[in-house]
Formats: C-alpha cells, sequence, structure tokens
C-alpha cells in the first residue's frame, strides 16, 4: 500500500552525469539492465518532520516491467533557505531501498521548508525531484471494541475507531484483531489527514468462554510520529446461545393454559363423580395456575338443557376468575338464522359480557375444526358474517378467530391451505386471527415440528394484508390405542400401560411444543385439556387434573404449565435467542415491559424420557443484562414430574449465565422471583 495525501509530489526524471555529483554508487551496475536507463524509471519523494527529526521518503519504480528495481542508491539531498535558515546540503552513500524504497534522517526540519534530493543508482541513472516538508502522520486507535457476548463460531464484528491526529498527510494501514498472541483477521483502511475511520472487522472464534482480543493499527509505511497508540484491547465472551432482545418474534404474547370442559357442572360429569363438595378443589387449583389463554366450548344442546347452560356459564365464571383471555368456540352443528341458532348465541355472548362481567371474553371462534367437516368453505364464512350484524354491541371486546384447522385426511393433503387461502382471500376483513389443532403420537415428535413449521409457512406467504396473530387452540399428546390387546382409550397409554398424560414424557413433549411455537412466532397455545370431565359420551382423558375420585391430582403437564405461567407473563415480547447449529437443545426468549427476562429450554434428545438420565446438560446463554440475579427452576429436576426448588444464578460482567439441566428436565431462567 502507497501513503496517501498531499505530500507526494511526482517529479520529472532528468538525467545528471554521475561524475557531476560527487557520488559514486556501489555495486550498482549489476541491478539495472543494461537498455533501462534514466527514463524507464520515475522517482517520488516525501519529507515529513515530527518529533525528534525529520526523514525523507524516497520511491524509485519503474516505468519498463523488465527494469529491475534499485536494492540500494545514493542521495544528494537539499534543504532550501526557509525563514532565515540557510540553504543545507547533506549526502548519503549507499542506502538500503527495498522494493525500490528508502529512507534517510533529515535532522531537524521545519514545517513546509522545501527539500530537493537527487538520487543515483546504477552506472549512469540520477533522478532529480522535491517536495515541501509537511508533518508526520500519527494514526491514533481512539477505541476498539464488540458485543459483550457473541456464538461461538459465529462471525461478528470487531469495530475499531482509528483517526489521524494530524493535519497534513493521510495514511493507509492494517486494522489487526489478534487473540493469544495469533491473528484472527485483518482489514485495511486509509485514513485521511485529520479524519476519522470506523472500521468493522469480521472474526470468529472457535473457544468457549472470555477471549480477550488485542486490536492493532500497522501503517504501511514507518513514518508514524509514533506507535504507542496504535494498540487497544477488548474482551468478548463467547456463548452457545444468545439472546437477540431487538428481534421481537411477538410484541404482545398471549401466552399458555387449556380448555376449560364447559360439562363439568353438568350431569353428565356429575354421573362420573364431579360434585359441588369437591369441584371447588379442581376451582383452587386452575385458580392457582393461572392460564393466559384458554378456551371454552359452547354447544347448541344448551340452548334447551338449563343444566348444560349453567355449566356452560359457570365454566366461563371460573375461567375469568383465573384471569385468562376467554376463546369461546361454537363446537360444531347448523348456525344460521333461519333456526334462531345465531340470534339465540349471541344473546349468550352479549349476556356474559354485559350482565355477568365477563370481561376477558376476548376471542370467539365459529366451528371446531371445520375442514375435517362437511361444512364448505362459503358456509363458514356466511356464519361470521350472518352472526357479526347481531354482536356489535360488543365487538369492540371480542374479536374472531377463524380456523381451527387440523392437517387434513393425510400427510401432505392440500385441504389445510386451501382453507388458508380461502379465508386469505375472502375473510381477512373480517377476521382478525387464525388458529390450528395439532396432535402427535408420542413417538413420531417429528409431527409436531412439522405441524408448527408448515402453518407458519403458509400463513408467511400470504398476501401480507391476510396476514394474520397464529394460535394453537388445541394440541396434545397420544398413545398406544390398545395395550395388552385391549383398548387404551383416548389418548391412549406408553408402552407401560400407563395413561399418557400422566406420563413425563408427555408434559416433556409438550414444552417442546410450547418453546418451538414461541420461536416460531405463534401468539399462544391453548392445551387439550385443562381438568377432568365429560363432553359427550365417550371418553377423552387428556385431562391435567385427574378426576375427582383420586383428589384431582395434578399430572406432570400441569406442574409444567404452572412453571410456565409463574415466569411468562401474558403482553410480553418473544424474542429471538440465537444458537449455534446443530444442537439439539431449543430455547425461547420473553422480554416484559419492565424490562424483565424469562428464558425456557430443554434438550430435545430427552424426549423419549419417563425415568430420570444423569446426563446433564450444558448451557452457556449471552445477550443478559450484566451482573443481575436470575432464578433457575427444572421442571423433572429429579424425574418425579415436579418443579424443583429454585436457585440464583448471576449473570457475569459480559451477560453471560452458564448452567446446566438433566436431559428429562425444562428449565426456566428468570428474574421474576419465584415462590
Amino acid at each position: 500500500m502507497a501513503l496517501k495525501g498531499k505530500a507526494w509530489v511526482g517529479v520529472c526524471a532528468v538525467a545528471v552525469a554521475a561524475g557531476l555529483l560527487g557520488i559514486q554508487p556501489a555495486g550498482a551496475e549489476a541491478q539495472v539492465a543494461p537498455t533501462c536507463d534514466t527514463s524507464s524509471y520515475s522517482l517520488a519523494l516525501q519529507s515529513l518532520t515530527g518529533p525528534p527529526r525529520a526523514n525523507l521518503v524516497i520511491r524509485i519504480a519503474a516505468k519498463v516491467p523488465d527494469c529491475v528495481l534499485p536494492e540500494s542508491v545514493s542521495a544528494q539531498v537539499k534543504l532550501l533557505p526557509f525563514k532565515g535558515a540557510p540553504a543545507k546540503t547533506l549526502a548519503f552513500g549507499d542506502v538500503p531501498a527495498p522494493g525500490g524504497v528508502a529512507t534517510v534522517n533529515l535532522g531537524r526540519v521545519q514545517r513546509l521548508r522545501r527539500v530537493q534530493a537527487t538520487v543515483s543508482f546504477g552506472a549512469e541513472i540520477s533522478l532529480a525531484g522535491q517536495a515541501k516538508t509537511l508533518l508526520k502522520p500519527d494514526l491514533l486507535l481512539t477505541r476498539a471494541y464488540t458485543a459483550r457476548s457473541v456464538l461461538l463460531g459465529r462471525p461478528f464484528f470487531v469495530v475499531a475507531i482509528v483517526r489521524e491526529r494530524t493535519k497534513d498527510v493521510g495514511l493507509a494501514a492494517i486494522v489487526t484483531v489478534s487473540a493469544g498472541g495469533s491473528a484472527l483477521a485483518a482489514q485495511n483502511v486509509t485514513v485521511g489527514a485529520r479524519r476519522r475511520v470506523v472500521v468493522q472487522v469480521p472474526v470468529t472464534l472457535t473457544e468457549l468462554g472470555r477471549i480477550r482480543l488485542t486490536v492493532t493499527v500497522t501503517p504501511s509505511a514507518p513514518v508514524e510520529t509514533t506507535l504507542k497508540n496504535n494498540t487497544r484491547r477488548t474482551s468478548v465472551e463467547t456463548t452457545e446461545f444468545r439472546l437477540q432482545e431487538s428481534a421481537t418474534l411477538v410484541q404482545s404474547f398471549a401466552g399458555y393454559g387449556g380448555q376449560f370442559n364447559h360439562h363439568v357442572y353438568a350431569a353428565i360429569s356429575r354421573s362420573v363423580g364431579v360434585t359441588d363438595d369437591n369441584v371447588g378443589d379442581m376451582e383452587r387449583k386452575m385458580r392457582a395456575l393461572h392460564p393466559e389463554f384458554s378456551r371454552i366450548f359452547f354447544n347448541g344442546t344448551a340452548f334447551n338443557d338449563a343444566d348444560r347452560m349453567q355449566s356452560f356459564i359457570r365454566t366461563v365464571q371460573l375461567a375469568q376468575s383465573t384471569g385468562t383471555v376467554i376463546n369461546i368456540t361454537w363446537q360444531g352443528g347448523a348456525l344460521n338464522v333461519a333456526n334462531g341458532t345465531i340470534p339465540k348465541f349471541a344473546n349468550v355472548l352479549i349476556d356474559l359480557v354485559r350482565n355477568r362481567g365477563i370481561t376477558n371474553l376476548r376471542w370467539l371462534t365459529l366451528q371446531n375444526e371445520p375442514n375435517r367437516t362437511k361444512i364448505t368453505k362459503q358456509a363458514y364464512e356466511a356464519q361470521y358474517r350472518a352472526l357479526d350484524p347481531y354482536i356489535q354491541s360488543i365487538r369492540g371486546q371480542v374479536k374472531y378467530m377463524g380456523g381451527d384447522l387440523v392437517r387434513g385426511p393425510d400427510v401432505g393433503a392440500p385441504d389445510q391451505d386451501a382453507w388458508f387461502q380461502y379465508m386469505a382471500s375472502n375473510m381477512a376483513d373480517i377476521l382478525d386471527a387464525y388458529s390450528i389443532h395439532v396432535f402427535w403420537d408420542y413417538w413420531d415428535t417429528q409431527k409436531l415440528v412439522d405441524r408448527l413449521t408448515e402453518v407458519r409457512a403458509i400463513v408467511d406467504a400470504l398476501p401480507e394484508s391476510a396476514r394474520k396473530p397464529l394460535y394453537v387452540a388445541e394440541y396434545g399428546v397420544r398413545g398406544l390405542r390398545t395395550f395388552n390387546g385391549l383398548p387404551a382409550g383416548d389418548p391412549g397409554v406408553w408402552q407401560d400401560g400407563t395413561p399418557i398424560t400422566q406420563t413425563n414424557i408427555s408434559a416433556f413433549q409438550h414444552a417442546w411444543f410450547d418453546i418451538l411455537a414461541a420461536r416460531l412466532g405463534y401468539m399462544g397455545t391453548s392445551k387439550w385439556d385443562s381438568y377432568f370431565g365429560k363432553y359427550d359420551n365417550g371418553t377423552q382423558a387428556y385431562f391435567m387434573i385427574g378426576s375427582p375420585a383420586n383428589g384431582w391430582p395434578l399430572y406432570p403437564l400441569y406442574n409444567f404449565v404452572h412453571l410456565l405461567t409463574s415466569t411468562v407473563k401474558r403482553d410480553w415480547r418473544t424474542i429471538n435467542v440465537d444458537g449455534v447449529p446443530g444442537t439439539w437443545r431449543l430455547l425461547a426468549g420473553y422480554v416484559g415491559k419492565k424490562g424483565e427476562h424469562t428464558i425456557v429450554g430443554l434438550d430435545t434428545a430427552g424426549a423419549q424420557l419417563n425415568a430420570p438420565s444423569d446426563l446433564q446438560v450444558p448451557y452457556t446463554l449471552g445477550g443478559l443484562p450484566p451482573s443481575q440475579k436470575f432464578h433457575l427452576a427444572v421442571w423433572n429436576q429429579a424425574g418425579d414430574g415436579v418443579v424443583g426448588p429454585s436457585k440464583l444464578v448471576t449473570s457475569d460482567a459480559a451477560g453471560v449465565v452458564t448452567f446446566a439441566a438433566p436431559r428429562h428436565g425444562v428449565f426456566a431462567l428468570t428474574s421474576l422471583p419465584l415462590a
């Protein structure tokens, strides 16, 4: 690289007899081809002054490719008179000139004093030129910095701010980042006189931990006043995961919850042991759960069945008392004006809001899993549009959620996509959100991943005006449908005959689903379902709270959901958690309105572990506030399906925490206090 600036003065080569100068270059004849003469070379001079002396930089360039640059030169230098100082002549012989560049010491020379020089080499080659003396450049590395923490193996930038302090000459240089004496990366830079340049040097680190980096600015030519201000040091900590707080996935998260069985207070559930005396235990446990987004069916049979109607109303009131946001879903069947169901349903909804104080009723869905019924898309749309005029008085509070879609009759069937396309094209003006249902067998966890990712892709591909917030209104794990040759009921059992809902595997896989849904930008999830009760004459035992005959027991999934609702709050933001590639570990990040932080994570390799594992999975997580205390709680810490005692973890000065959790467990790291 060449020095930049106004100090380099072009000169015309002139032929001068070597004897005239009285200088006889030693050994120069062998360096120059016989066909090369004075006209084959050019000369540039740069006179730079600064404490304690001035230097004259001589640069010779070949105009003809075959002409060899000299290895040494001789020079006669004249300092012209300046401000009362007389002229002065200096002679230099056999000065090394690697690459055609030589430097000679002129002693003290004032700024702006002109310098003339005649430079000789070879037998007959002599070049003359002059330059004005300028201040030596002085590059100053004013600052070097980077992020407090970065991902292992992922490129990041080290930022160097380089300034040229003097007013005459710019300078080219190389900014180098090194660690432990080894260069990691470098970037070229040119800084003009009295200018500042910000340089970003891409660096990749392959060792986990705190790394001390040295940043150095090396000039292209040794002409600086000093090199003492050319080096800075900074530190960075490499991590396996890093919160990206600016990467918001959902601005206002709806949270986690579950289905409230609307028949729990009806005769159909009383026939299997639910009583007013024991149901209070279930109610207390649901309030302690603090669900955040939940769903309740309304069935048209309640219009003519006072017992079922009162059960529905009590269920909605229970949900309201827990603080959850409520979605009411018309469960199925004909819904139109002609048969009177639309005005009747509208009256039920308005009564809940206006007369019964149900302020948390925020969502309304028509039809459960319509794409697996005979209803047409056009008829589905018509129901929303027919109902809408009847509930205008509460539409400021209640919004429409559409879909509740399942994948379709076969894997990859276009049915689900066709429904989304129809809603986007024909119902975007009336729908405020979309919803799906997801169920999978415990041995087929790929389905939970596929369902969440495929639906996310479908919605993201819709026209921007038709993209709506995306919810999961039902999801759950199924087990073996038969065991020892006998029917095992719905949702089935684990391999040893344990009801799947009572296993740690079921809760762990629900956790996987919840974390992945948050990472994909889903607004919220409602588990199917919350507590024991009868929906119809069949048996659906997906609940988190078991039957009153056993004292309304809490299953492992209840304990995990309680950990979620204790550490992740409604209306928080979900943010991206970046991670090293190729890991089985999965993390989701949440940030509160007052700067609260929660990270929930697990190792997906534990999805088939119903018993505890000895393996402790390490996590190194950056992007947190520095030097802050966090509570670390692990669901299934001891393999018993409950949340173990929490412990304090403090982030270091770089905002990094390091901890471990068992492979069979799910951790929550939170700045919130935990009981």
